[in-house]
């Protein structure tokens, strides 16, 4: 019994000497507690609005080219619209193609001349774009054309009509034209041409 007490004796000494050199682990700190700053963080991308719908874009405009020399010219592009918006700026697209994800969309344009006439079919886009860095439209369109010529045509004779594809591109307001022309009808001219023009949208 006597071993016993003092073993009990140096256990209550020693213990107290080991808190105070240390030997004993400190008790665990309580977790850290975040807070989420309800501010946005100006290192993200800012938001994008975007809004889509059908829509339709009618426009004029006045050109020269051949073969149906200075006319005038009308246009319609219906199709799917989107209206995509952000901090840095706002674009207008209309997509004009003829399948579901575009509203089974199209491009129709007539034209008259002092040369001829022309009636066209086909596809295409047009964007307006409103940024610092450009301010205006751009556009692009793949039309069947057919041509009939009259009056003073450039580069084959008047009476004669004319099949086939011509690509469109426009840049704010100035337009360019080019396709290939075959002859579906008529005597004499040209049996194939080169189409080209340049125009101005109204």
């Amino acid at each position: 019994m006597q071993r016993l007490r003092w073993m009990a004796a140096i256990v209550c000494l020693v213990g107290p000497a080991g808190a105070a050199n240390g030997q004993e682990l400190p008790p665990a700190a309580p977790p850290a507690i975040v807070e989420r700053d309800p501010r946005p963080d100006p290192t993200l991308p800012p938001e994008t609005e975007v809004t889509l719908d059908k829509g339709t874009e009618v426009a004029a405009g006045i050109g020269f080219g051949g073969p149906i020399g200075v006319a005038a010219s009308f246009r319609i592009l219906h199709g799917l619209g989107a209206d995509v918006r952000d901090s840095d700026g706002r674009v207008k697209v209309l997509c004009a193609l003829p399948i579901p994800h575009c509203a089974q969309g199209f491009l129709f344009q007539a034209d008259a001349g002092s040369g001829g006439g022309r009636v066209s079919l086909g596809l295409g886009a047009r964007a307006r774009v409103d940024e610092e860095d450009f301010h205006g439209t751009v556009g692009v369109g793949l039309r069947a054309s057919l041509v009939h010529t009259w009056g003073s045509p450039i580069g084959t004779e008047p009476g004669l009509t004319y099949l086939g594809p011509e690509l469109d591109l426009s840049v704010i307001r100035v337009n360019l034209s080019l396709g290939v022309l075959w002859r579906v009808s008529g005597q004499g001219g040209a049996s194939a041409l080169f189409s080209w023009g340049i125009g101005f949208g109204l």
